[in-house]
């Protein structure tokens, strides 16, 4: 049985942790600067448009979710949490609670600066995003459970920004057709196409499978990881 007051007492010490890590606040603002100098460019009409989205949800969901999984293990309170009566999936849903709501306010703010043009399809777009975040932020914990100090978190950190978040870059300088094909397969770029798609009023099922697939797969291995920890 999950306990709302178990969460929100999660959630309230990450949040009062959280304004005291000027690392972590002054990570979060990231994103608007790509959303500027993106903004400034020439109007795209590729799957590129929506790279700050994707951007965001890398930076905030999962470098502030590793940061404050990590930080939980430097103070050497982690242990004691998972150790506590909270079970996994209020662990889980309460040091997840505030990386979400920063990646979805920050979010909002990069679609506006950088005038981002959304499908008409809110429910689905929204729905798109959660998965999104859901995988994201699952690759965050992963992360911050993996590396030892907050700082460990950004040299990990930097391929996953690479990889999942500045793929389209990338894509220019590849030649090799079979390394496209995977690359296309990854949750950016199934984010992406799927905006795109929805925007140009073509079928997202596929896209939606995918990203349904990495989802329950980083949860998976999320709750398999902590539950590993527990009885470290």
């Amino acid at each position: 049985m999950i306990s709302v007051k178990r969460i929100q007492a999660v959630v309230m010490k990450d949040y009062r942790d959280l304004l005291k890590n000027a690392y972590m606040l002054s990570t979060a603002v990231v994103p608007l600067f790509f959303a500027f100098i993106l903004s400034q460019g020439e109007e795209v009409q590729t799957a590129a448009v929506f790279m700050p989205i994707t951007i965001t949800m890398v930076i905030v969901g999962s470098f502030i979710q590793a940061a404050v999984i990590a930080e939980e293990k430097e103070k050497n309170t982690l242990r004691g949490l998972l150790l506590s009566p909270l079970n996994t999936a209020e662990i889980f849903i309460g040091k997840s609670v505030i990386s979400a709501v920063a990646s979805i306010i920050m979010i909002v703010a990069v679609i506006l600066i950088g005038n981002i043009t959304l499908p008409d399809q809110m429910l689905l777009t929204v729905a798109a995003m959660l998965i999104s975040l859901t995988i994201f932020i699952s690759i965050g914990t992963i992360l911050g459970l993996v590396s030892r100090t907050v700082m460990e978190t950004s040299v990990i950190g930097i391929p996953v920004l690479f990889i999942f978040g500045m793929g389209d870059i990338f894509k220019t300088m590849i030649e090799a057709e079979w390394l496209l094909d995977m690359m296309g397969y990854l949750p950016d770029q199934q984010f992406a196409q799927l905006l795109l798609q929805l925007r140009n009023g073509e079928a997202v099922g596929d896209h939606f499978l995918v990203l349904s697939i990495w989802a329950a797969v980083c949860v998976v291995v999320t709750v398999y990881i902590f539950k590993k920890r527990r009885f470290d």
